[in-house]
C-alpha cells in the first residue's frame, strides 16, 4: 500500500487517500497541476487544444474531494476558485495493468465531440521514483536534460479533464427515454470515423498506430483467453470457468468475416457501461434526459457494435449492465441507426442491423466473459463482486447455450 503521509514529499502516496487530496490542493496552489500550454516541457502535449478548455488561473486556491474510486482510477472533483471543476484522474494500479497509455486517451478525447464528453485538459504519465520529491512538492524539480519530461508533481501519473455534470444510473431505473437518450448520444459520438481497429495518438495524425492489414478480434480474443489462463488458471479449474471461454472464442469466430470486411469503423469508448453514463437530470424526471460519457480509458477506433452491447441485455449484473429484454434491445438499436442517419451516410455494416446485431453478441459473448473471469478474480475478497457473480454467470451460460450445470 502506497504511504499516506502528507509531510513526507518523497512518498508515493496512495491515490485515494485524503493525503493525495492534500498534495493535490497544494501543486494546484503552486501551479504545478497543469502548466501552460507554452511551455515545452510542460506535461500538457495538446497542440491545438482551445485556450478556453483551461482555467484563467492555473494556481491558487481550491477544494478537493474524492469522487470515486473504479478498476484503475481514484478520481478526484478539484474545484478552482475562479473556474469550473476539473477531474483529476490517479491510476491506482500499475501502468503495465492499464487498457493503454494514458497519452492514447487524452488523444482520443481531443477527437469527441463536444458535450459527449470530458474535454483533455493535462496529462502526465512520468510518475516520481520513490524517495526523490514529486515536483513542486518539497523542493525544485529534478535536474536533467530540459527535453526530458519531469516527474509527476504528485507523485503518480494522472489526467486532467472538464466534468462532466451528472450521476449514473442504477440499471433498473433506466427507461425507454434514457435509451433512447444514450443511442443519440452514441450516434454522435460515432460520427468521428477511423480507419480501423487500434488506438488514437497525438499529433497531426491521430491514426498512425492503427495496425495495417486485415483487423482481426478472433487473434485478440485468443491472446486475452491465454492470458486469462495463465494468471487465473488454478480459479477458472475450480470454477468450472473453461466452457465460458472456449463458447465466448467460438462466438467471435462466428463474425471474423464481417470484422475483416467492416466498412464503418468509429471512434469509440469502449467502456460505456451504465456507471460510466451521466445523466443530468433524474431519470425519473419529466423532461427527456440530457446524458455525457466519461472515463475513456478504452477509447480507440474500434467496431461501433463494441459500444452498442456494452451497455446490457440478456447478460447482466452488478452496477455496470442494464437489463433488457430483445424487445427493449431491438428499440435501442434501431434508435441508434436512425440517430447515425442525422451525422451522415450511414455505413452498411451499420444499415444491416442483423450483421450489427451479430457482431453485438460476440461482443457481448466476449467483454461478459472477461468481466465473469473478472468478478471471479475479486469474489474471495470482495463481497459485491461475490453477490455479482452468480447472476452474471448464469445469464452468461444462458446467452451462450451452456447447459445448467454452469449456471
Amino acid at each position: 500500500m502506497a504511504s499516506s503521509n502528507p509531510a513526507d514529499p518523497t512518498a508515493l502516496l496512495d491515490p485515494a487517500s485524503p493525503a493525495m487530496g492534500e498534495r493535490l490542493v497544494e501543486a494546484w496552489r503552486t501551479g504545478v497541476l497543469v502548466l501552460p500550454l507554452r511551455d515545452e516541457s510542460s506535461p500538457v502535449r495538446l497542440p491545438g487544444l482551445h485556450k478556453s478548455v483551461l482555467p484563467p488561473s492555473l494556481s491558487g486556491q481550491a477544494r478537493v474531494s474524492l469522487a470515486g474510486v473504479g478498476e484503475h482510477f481514484a478520481a478526484w472533483r478539484l474545484v478552482p476558485q475562479e473556474n469550473a471543476p476539473l477531474i483529476v484522474r490517479i491510476p491506482h494500479v500499475p501502468l503495465a495493468e492499464m487498457p493503454q497509455d494514458l497519452a492514447h486517451e487524452i488523444a482520443a478525447l481531443t477527437l469527441v465531440p463536444p458535450d459527449v464528453g470530458p474535454q483533455p485538459i493535462a496529462f502526465h504519465d512520468e510518475p516520481a521514483d520513490e524517495g526523490s520529491p514529486p515536483a513542486g512538492a518539497g523542493g525544485p524539480a529534478p535536474g536533467g536534460d530540459p527535453g526530458d519530461p519531469a516527474p509527476s508533481p504528485i507523485g503518480h501519473p494522472f489526467v486532467v479533464t472538464s466534468e462532466m455534470p451528472g450521476t449514473a444510473a442504477v440499471p433498473e431505473a433506466w427507461t425507454a427515454q434514457n435509451l433512447a437518450a444514450h443511442a443519440a448520444h452514441l450516434a454522435h459520438l460515432h460520427s468521428v470515423p477511423a480507419p480501423g481497429r487500434g488506438p488514437v495518438t497525438l499529433g497531426r495524425n491521430p491514426w498512425a498506430a492503427i495496425p495495417r492489414g486485415t483487423p482481426s478480434l478472433l487473434s485478440e480474443v485468443e491472446a486475452e483467453v491465454e492470458s486469462w489462463r495463465s494468471r487465473h488458471g488454478a480459479l477458472i479449474r475450480e470454477l468450472a470457468l473453461e466452457p465460458f471461454l472456449d463458447a465466448a472464442l467460438s462466438r467471435v469466430a462466428t463474425v471474423e468475416s464481417d470484422i475483416a470486411q467492416l466498412d464503418g469503423f468509429v471512434l469509440a469508448h469502449g467502456d460505456l457501461c451504465a456507471t460510466n453514463i451521466m445523466w443530468d437530470r433524474p431519470v425519473e424526471a419529466a423532461e427527456p434526459p440530457a446524458v455525457g460519457y466519461i472515463d475513456f480509458e478504452w477509447a480507440q477506433g474500434d467496431d461501433p457494435a463494441r459500444d452498442l452491447a456494452i451497455i446490457g441485455g440478456a447478460v447482466h449484473g452488478g452496477p455496470w449492465y442494464v437489463p433488457l429484454d430483445e424487445d427493449q434491445v431491438s428499440a435501442f438499436v434501431d434508435a441508434y441507426v436512425r440517430a447515425r442517419a442525422e451525422h451522415g451516410p450511414v455505413p452498411a455494416s451499420v444499415a444491416d442491423v442483423g450483421a450489427l446485431r451479430r457482431r453485438m453478441r460476440a461482443w457481448t459473448a466476449y467483454e461478459r466473459t472477461a468481466m465473469l473471469v473478472h468478478v471471479a478474480s475479486r469474489a474471495a475478497t470482495r463481497a459485491a463482486h461475490r453477490q455479482v457473480l452468480p447472476v452474471l454467470r448464469g445469464t452468461l451460460a444462458e446467452e451462450l447455450g451452456l447447459d445448467d450445470a454452469h449456471r
